[in-house]
């Protein structure tokens, strides 16, 4: 089915059995967390992280902020950021028990958490 469709988003990460740890997954705000990866939405596919590919994560505290000249506005919110493959990417995570969530299933797949990043990050 074309709505289903599951990619890898790094090459050559092929994981057995993806369909059904999909299925199984369990939503955490726009993104799915299976116990084989992560998955992030792609239009109208899913792109996959297996968890084994993740060389670790950290809690970061990300800034939002509009600059339109009626009622310009700032805020932060909790996040997460993972590292694989060499880079790095800022989850877009709002709630604090969505990032605990997270932060946990993360220890439990015994990827390791680095300490909370000091500054904050841009969006």
């Amino acid at each position: 089915m074309f709505f289903s469709r599951l990619l890898p988003l790094i090459r050559n990460t092929d994981l057995a059995d993806i369909r059904s740890d999909f299925r199984d997954s369990r939503k955490l705000e726009k993104y799915r967390m299976g116990r084989l990866a992560l998955y992030f939405p792609a239009g109208f596919s899913w792109k996959y992280l297996p968890f084994k590919k993740i060389t670790g994560i950290r809690q970061v505290t990300r800034l939002i902020e509009s600059d339109n000249g009626v009622c310009p506005f700032a805020m932060e919110v909790p996040s997460v950021r993972i590292f694989f493959d060499g880079r790095d990417e800022v989850l877009e995570i709002e709630k604090k028990k969505s990032t605990d969530a997270l932060l946990q299933a993360a220890a439990d797949a015994g990827i390791p958490v680095l300490d909370p990043a000091p500054g904050r990050t841009r969006k």
